[in-house]
């Protein structure tokens, strides 16, 4: 706008000067301002005598003539302004009309910002300081459609969040008061049904109380309100020791499972708690959805800055639409929701929370050739080993 103005300025003045020297050549050719000279009557032109001015006809305009110049010269200046005003302001609109127009198209825009329409974008015509501003403007508007959408995505995983966790609560609850309901209006029932009942409604109050830990504790790992207490542990030592105490259920669901490591120790920095009870669901889970396949593999493998433990099992396909969605919170594949292999639904997801806690990395494969998760934590370097 600056260089507009500048331009508009500099043409006004071409025509300003212009205007002004051919107005000075106009008067002086006129007769009364024209100097004489002094001519003989036989046309031979005569040079006055030094000094004396009596030679000259007199050059200065009488009464009149000053008058008439005076008029003249207020009244060109007077049309001078005007015109010079004029011809700015049209050189000046030309020069902006696209300007102005590329304004209105902004204005416009911000106007259906302001309304909601984060999807609008502006257009980047030129290349000046209204152009920056546009693309300015379209920055803005992508962060605040990403925000909108990300609050929208929010406010839909908090309803299904409440739905699922209604539902969870529900299901154990309603039988525990249903049981409970019936020692308490039939006493005529034996000893032996008596306890049948109470054993599952202590059975199910044990699944309503891990649903609200597994709850907080998802909770608390999501928020980063779980201190975590990092120690020097040796991930092979760790998955020996959790198969162990799962042979019990290795062996009541007819299952065998096989250790497989290419290193002897693997250390790595971590919470031994946290990262053993994320071992635990993935194992779990193995377990649960694994009985047809009557194994379980753990395999161990290293680089030279990551180890990865793999947990794989011949059991129940997970659907390929539903792997990049199982690790979310209290979402489980239709199978897993027969009562028979349901859990919280939040096993995974706190598996998940746990290891990109220690900086690692968790995967899901799943095919007719099985189903594998894959951990990589990172491992301690050789330098910090020997500090240790």
């Amino acid at each position: 706008m600056m260089l507009y103005t500048i331009l508009s300025m500099v043409i006004t003045f071409c025509f300003d000067f212009a205007a002004i020297y051919a107005f000075n050549i106009f008067y002086r050719k006129r007769p009364q301002n024209r100097e004489l000279s002094v001519i003989e009557a036989n046309g031979s032109y005569v040079p006055p005598a030094e000094n004396n001015m009596n030679n000259y006809p007199s050059i200065m305009p009488s009464k009149g003539g000053a008058e008439a110049f005076n008029y003249l010269g207020v009244l060109f200046y007077a049309v001078l302004i005007i015109l010079s005003i004029t011809i700015f302001l049209t050189v000046f609109l030309l020069l902006t009309r696209k300007t102005v127009l590329y304004l209105q198209e902004i204005s416009g825009a911000l106007e259906k910002i302001s309304e909601g329409h984060f999807e609008t974008r502006v257009p980047v015509r030129y290349n000046d300081e209204f152009s920056i501003i546009a693309d300015n403007i379209n920055c803005m508007t992508m962060d605040l459609e990403y925000l909108k959408k990300s609050e929208q995505a929010a406010e839909k995983k908090k309803n299904e969040l409440i739905t699922n966790v209604a539902h969870d609560l529900r299901t154990p609850l309603t039988s525990i008061i249903g049981y409970l309901d019936i020692l308490n209006t039939h006493p005529e029932l034996t000893e032996e049904k008596k306890k049948t009942y109470i054993q599952i409604a202590y059975n199910k109050a044990e699944k309503l109380k891990t649903l609200i830990e597994d709850l907080f504790s998802f909770t608390k790992l999501t928020y980063g309100q779980m201190p975590l207490k990092f120690s020097k542990i040796d991930l092979v030592k760790l998955l020996e020791q959790e198969i162990d105490e799962f042979y019990p259920y290795f062996t009541e669901n007819h299952l065998v499972c096989e250790l497989h490591t290419d290193t002897p120790a693997a250390p790595v920095m971590a919470d031994s708690t946290l990262l053993a009870r994320a071992f635990e669901n993935l194992i779990s889970n193995a377990i649960k959805y694994g009985k047809d396949g009557k194994i379980v593999y753990v395999d161990i493998s290293h680089d030279e800055t990551f180890v990865t433990a793999a947990i794989k099992n011949y059991g129940l396909v997970i659907p390929q639409k539903d792997l990049p969605l199982i690790f979310d919170k209290f979402y489980r594949v239709e199978h897993s929701r027969e009562e028979t292999l349901g859990g919280t639904g939040l096993g995974l997801s706190i598996a998940k929370a746990i290891v990109e806690s220690h900086k690692g990395i968790i995967t899901a494969q799943s095919s007719l050739e099985g189903t594998v998760f894959k951990v990589s934590l990172p491992l301690i370097s050789k330098e910090t080993n020997l500090k240790g």
